[in-house]
């Protein structure tokens, strides 16, 4: 069993103050975890730290170097809410956008995170508890997507039946926000009538975006598109991402025009360009 050290055991080791180590934590750059009320670190999580910062004795906080999306790994597998908000603070403060947030530190994240699920590195407990961090802070970081001017068009974005994944959805929808369309969000588990019914209500409906995660969703995403196709202009399109979409070509046979993913739709925005929107987690 690994050996595990308190944070005055570890500045020690260290040779920083112990409100340096403890800023390291709260911050991502060290991992550790809370039993109680004390935080513990694994000595091979320290032994990492030093060699990534053999070269830099400093104790700087601004001299580490350890990757944004690590940062909010080791607090959302941690299960500290505050510590992860931090991280993200820092990250904005350092001059990320809030889209660059979702696409480079969130959704890394989080795909680390399933992935250590999947190998039963962790349990099932630590992935929702992630989960529902990232939940909290999408919804604070939402109010900086809100652009002033005319909107460009109004995008429904969901997912069909049988698919409950929604961070993606709620990340695509600020983007799209911030990017000046009025977007309606209906979330997961989404029957094909109520984005008739979103659509048949939305001002100049530009897009339908359909999010698909998993393979068992596909038949219901594709009457979702012909739900959405009935009620869009034909030039306005239906895209689909998720992981469940591979690329065009498969969206295509769904019924839609495309796939794309986060990562697409952030590129158009920051180039200042009216690319169709788009989701893939």
């Amino acid at each position: 069993m690994e050996e595990r050290i308190t944070l005055q055991e570890a500045a020690e080791r260290l040779g920083v103050h112990y409100m340096t180590v403890y800023r390291y934590v709260r911050l991502g750059q060290l991992t550790a975890r809370k039993e109680g009320r004390t935080w513990l670190v694994a000595s091979p999580d320290l032994d990492r730290f030093q060699q990534g910062n053999a070269s830099d004795p400093s104790p700087s906080l601004s001299r580490r170097n350890v990757p944004w999306h690590e940062r909010l790994h080791n607090r959302l597998q941690a299960g500290d809410q505050s510590g992860a908000w931090k991280v993200v603070e820092a990250a904005l403060a350092s001059g990320m956008s809030p889209e660059r947030v979702y696409v480079e530190m969130l959704v890394p994240a989080l795909r680390s995170i399933g992935e250590q699920w999947e190998s039963g590195e962790i349990g099932i407990e630590v992935e929702h508890q992630a989960s529902v961090m990232a939940g909290r802070m999408i919804g604070r970081l939402g109010p900086r997507f809100s652009p002033r001017g005319r909107r460009k068009g109004s995008v429904v974005v969901a997912a069909p039946s049988g698919d409950r994944h929604g961070l993606g959805l709620a990340m695509a929808s600020d983007i799209l926000r911030g990017a000046g369309y009025t977007v309606m969000d209906l979330g997961p588990d989404t029957p094909p009538e109520a984005i008739e019914g979103a659509l048949r209500q939305a001002d100049r409906p530009t897009a339908a975006c359909i999010g698909v995660a998993h393979s068992e969703a596909v038949e219901g995403a594709r009457q979702m598109v012909k739900a959405a196709r009935r009620h869009l202009p034909r030039e306005a399109p239906v895209i689909l991402g998720g992981g469940a979409i591979p690329d065009d070509a498969y969206a295509r046979t769904l019924g839609a025009e495309r796939r794309a993913c986060l990562d697409d739709l952030v590129a158009a925005v920051e180039a200042g360009r009216d690319q169709d929107p788009g989701i893939h987690i």
